[in-house]
């Protein structure tokens, strides 16, 4: 039980970063940024590609460059998008997906890749033996959720954000730039998903398409969750790592993932509006 335990918190750590990076996404720019997933992928070849560095150099510039790539794709791309509607948005990112994969097979080729583990010794906890490194990449990546939330509830720069997300209109008459909001909250929310692929690189192979598996799960958190709600992907994360977990236990893993999906459908379907943290007044983030 204790390793189940264990396996949750680590898989649920990931998971949270990159729900809360699309929630983010999804909550202020108001797109699906189907290519989300991709950037965990470009997270995970950044590290392999700077392999021969120390690994918290090689993580700072992953988050820089994720920084530079979602200032790029959300100026350059994007935000030409924006008014032309859901299908025009959508299409622009699942675009910006597939040349991402294109661009990784070209450098890397399309076959595995893999990365040692910077830490690999294993330590017990009571009595069950467990990997140091998910341990600390995991408190890592839980720290970088609660740092994130605290930026966006306790600062100015996170009311700002919230205000765009309220009411992009009146932020405007606040005299808050929502343009310029929007590419914060973009860059930021890249470069959290290029983390979370640095961080997973080393337990699992790397390739072109890893991306995939990580954009259902975070999608299907996001819509468990109350529109525009910030906490809410984080405990849709939860419960979609804990159906997973419950699931794997009693079935093989592709079974397992066809009944998670089938029940993240039916659950969608019958809270369309997010079952997670609601809110009497409207509009008041949660």
């Amino acid at each position: 039980m204790l390793q189940l335990i264990l396996d949750f918190l680590w898989a649920f750590s990931a998971l949270a970063l990159i729900s809360l990076s699309l929630g983010l996404i999804m909550g202020e720019l108001k797109i699906v940024n189907i290519a989300q997933g991709d950037m965990v992928m470009v997270g995970a070849y950044c590290m392999y590609a700077m392999r021969d560095m120390p690994f918290l150099a090689a993580l700072g510039s992953t988050i820089v460059i994720g920084l530079c790539l979602g200032f790029i794709l959300e100026r350059f791309v994007l935000r030409w998008v924006y008014h032309q509607g859901f299908i025009a948005t959508l299409l622009a990112s699942w675009g910006i997906g597939l040349v991402l994969q294109q661009l990784v097979s070209v450098a890397f080729s399309i076959s595995q890749k893999g990365l040692d583990m910077p830490v690999r010794i294993s330590v017990e906890v009571l009595d069950v033996t467990y990997p140091l490194y998910r341990l600390l990449a995991g408190a890592g990546m839980l720290t970088i959720v609660g740092s994130v939330i605290l930026l966006v509830y306790k600062t100015n720069i996170g009311l700002r954000i919230r205000a765009s997300i309220d009411n992009v209109e009146m932020a405007s008459v606040l005299g808050i730039a929502p343009q310029h909001v929007f590419t914060l909250v973009f860059a930021i929310a890249s470069a959290m998903a290029l983390l979370a692929g640095a961080l997973v690189a080393p337990t699992l192979s790397i390739t072109p398409t890893m991306g995939l598996s990580f954009i259902a799960p975070a999608f299907f958190s996001v819509l468990i969750a109350r529109e525009g709600s910030i906490l809410g992907p984080i405990i849709g994360a939860a419960i979609v790592q804990l159906l997973l977990i419950i699931l794997r236990w009693q079935f093989q893993v592709t079974i397992a993932e066809g009944i998670l999906f089938a029940l993240l459908v039916i659950i969608v379907t019958i809270w369309p509006r997010g079952i997670a943290l609601k809110s009497k007044k409207k509009g008041n983030m949660t």
